[in-house]
């Protein structure tokens, strides 16, 4: 029985640092902090509108980031986030497709996610 309970305790108390670390490193769109709005883009019928903010939240070993969201009028999906980044180029190609600082995305399907881009590193700065 006491085996059990040290085993357990162990466990529980490597697996909350374990998860906390998981949870900083696997950030997912809908948990981004707001940031301060750059600008507003409305799609080419008028009907979404593309916003974009920028996150710096200071600091010597933090950079900013560039975060934009769509406004679907009822509804708002953050369909952006690139680190290292503190402006941003938006142009709607056609009602449902964005240019966002060289990344081509469909608002509906697709979303860019800077830690989840095998050739960030690669191609961080290039647009």
């Amino acid at each position: 029985m006491k085996k059990g309970i040290i085993v357990f305790i162990l466990l529980f108390i490597i697996g909350i640092p374990i998860y906390i670390i998981y949870d900083f490193i696997e950030v997912e769109l809908d948990e981004l902090p707001k940031g301060e709005l750059l600008s507003e883009h409305s799609s080419p019928n008028h009907d979404y509108i593309a916003k974009a903010y920028l996150i710096d939240e200071g600091g010597a070993t933090v950079r900013a980031a560039i975060r934009v969201e769509i406004d679907f009028g009822n509804d708002l999906k953050t369909i952006y986030w690139n680190y290292d980044e503190s402006t941003v180029n938006i142009k709607w190609l056609d009602h449902e497709t964005i240019e966002i600082n060289n990344h081509k995305l469909n608002i509906f399907n697709d979303n860019y996610h800077w830690k989840k881009d095998p050739d960030w590193e690669e191609n961080r700065g290039k647009h």
